[in-house]
């Protein structure tokens, strides 16, 4: 591709240029050159609503703060120096260019002497390797500029902040503050080696002629992936399972880049990885026998569970803390004794704390005993977080946490090989190969991102009852069908004939009697 002339390419290199280029040169030099124009989803939008809210919040801490309030970035950093030479004590936004590189610092602490602290706001809880090299990014053009930077500052987010619902957040309590000033130091030299490299990139005639990579997925997955992947062929290298990047460099020096050109009986290959090469190049799915045992062994009655629930950055509920998992709804295929089925569920939508009347509805469909049957079980494993966070619901929760569990995903992923699958991650794909149903194609709320705009659609004010219900119907419709699936997979996996309960309609059929809504919903 030859390189295109475009006033919109960026002059100067940034922090998401740079982010781009450690991820891969291939991506830095389209994201240079040719940006991708996808809209982001409702998940990105929101989770950039705030990541500005925390950015707000802290600097609420600072009175004396002055914005820079110029767009334009030479003028922005024109801006800056007046702040900085008027000896501003506080700045925010403020911003540097030197050598071809442009940054932009959330707060800015301007000393007496002229030294100055950086501070980043960060939505995550931890301190991440890409989070320091963001700070070093900045710490190195504020240095070109001449000016000494004597601390850098992470504040993130603080797992431990317990809400207390309606009330405001007090930003030295929600936030924490992490002098990382030495880890810093100490990645601004390969900064400036990256720099170099980067600007090597950006100033080819042509995009780098890389074959794609696990690089291309991690750590967020590449805007222009669909872009290289047109070329890569059936079953790419980059989907082997467990594939390390040290394996991925030495067959790519190999000159392997599909899964079918990989020997099965490769040295150094996990059981995974020999097991899914020898499907791809069969052509046949490979059920390793343990698969049925495992599926034969679980008591009954079999409770195919699924449950709608989203990460939420900042609590909202009594009691709540940060990144906590809040379920908002659940569906059960229940296959008792003899063969009969009962199915029930829960969905809540509102505005409203539904994480009560989930586990008290949830637990009672349970109190029968028998084995949870689901698929990923991260859903079970995160409802330990209400045992802290909702203290009135412990009975229940812990009548949820101790039944036995079996994750299909997981077993399905170390012992059925699909030669179209790669891993079980996706339940439509794995349904639509291993038993011919595509009916989730249908699906309207499917992942994640899909959970998280239903949700943030149905809270809207004033939402018009019919369209809340509607929303209500089509998380059902997913909780539903995926657990009528996971029935399924067991009946043809097990090798158990049971009799079949006629399946519910579309919109959800016969359920249990669950509690009644708490008033207000």
């Amino acid at each position: 591709m030859k390189k295109k002339a475009s006033a919109k390419s960026p002059r100067n290199l940034d922090k998401h240029l740079f982010e781009a280029g450690q991820q891969c040169h291939k991506r830095l030099w389209f994201d240079f050159h040719a940006p991708a124009t996808e809209e982001p989803g409702t998940g990105r939008q929101l989770m950039s609503s705030v990541g500005q809210q925390l950015l707000t919040l802290a600097r609420s801490v600072f009175p004396k703060g002055v914005a820079v309030a110029a767009e334009r970035t030479d003028e922005a950093a024109a801006e800056t120096t007046r702040l900085l030479e008027a000896a501003t004590p506080v700045v925010f936004g403020a911003v540097f260019t030197a050598d071809g590189v442009e940054v932009r610092s959330d707060i800015l602490v301007r000393h007496r002497d002229g030294g100055i602290d950086l501070y980043e706001v960060k939505s995550g809880t931890k301190i991440k390797h890409r989070y320091v090299n963001d700070l070093a990014l900045q710490v190195h053009v504020v240095s070109l500029c001449g000016h000494k930077v004597r601390a850098a500052f992470l504040l993130h987010v603080n797992p431990g902040y317990v809400h207390k619902e309606g009330a405001d957040f007090p930003p030295m309590q929600l936030l924490r503050s992490a002098d990382v000033t030495s880890k810093v130091q100490k990645q601004v030299e390969l900064v400036k080696r990256r720099l170099q490299q980067f600007r090597q990139v950006t100033d080819a005639e042509q995009a780098p002629a890389l074959a794609t990579g696990t690089y291309c997925t991690a750590p967020f997955p590449c805007p222009h992936l669909g872009r290289c992947s047109k070329d890569e062929g059936t079953a790419p290298l980059r989907e082997l399972p467990e594939l390390t990047r040290a394996l991925e460099n030495e067959l790519h020096k190999q000159g392997i880049r599909t899964i079918a050109q990989l020997d099965p009986e490769r040295e150094g290959l996990t059981f995974r990885q020999k097991r899914t090469v020898a499907s791809v190049r069969s052509g046949e799915t490979t059920i390793e026998p343990f698969v049925r045992e495992e599926l034969r062994q679980c008591a009954l009655p079999l409770h195919f569970l699924a449950i709608a629930a989203l990460p939420e950055p900042l609590p909202r509920f009594d009691g709540q803390r940060p990144w906590r998992h809040v379920p908002y709804g659940w569906a059960a295929c229940t296959l008792h004794d003899g063969g009969r089925v009962e199915r029930a569920h829960f969905v809540h939508v509102d505005r409203t704390d539904p994480r009560g009347d989930f586990t008290t509805s949830l637990a009672k469909h349970l109190e029968v005993g028998g084995t949870i049957v689901c698929w990923n079980a991260e859903s079970i494993d995160e409802l330990r977080s209400l045992l802290d966070d909702l203290p009135g619901a412990k009975a229940a929760v812990r009548t949820v946490l101790g039944r036995p569990h079996v994750d299909l995903m997981q077993l399905f992923d170390a012992g059925v090989f699909e030669p179209s699958l790669r891993d079980h991650t996706d339940l439509r794909r794995s349904v639509a190969a291993l038993l011919g149903d595509r009916s989730g194609d249908d699906l309207t709320v499917h992942g994640e991102d899909d959970l998280r705009a239903a949700i943030h659609r149905a809270a809207t004010p004033r939402i018009r009852s019919a369209t809340k219900d509607k929303i209500a119907e089509e998380v059902k419709a997913t909780l539903v069908w995926t657990s009528e699936r996971m029935l399924d997979l067991w009946r043809k996996f097990a090798g158990v004939e049971t009799a079949r309960a006629p399946k519910p309609a579309p919109t959800g059929g016969r359920s249990k009697p669950l509690p009644k809504p708490l008033p207000g919903e």
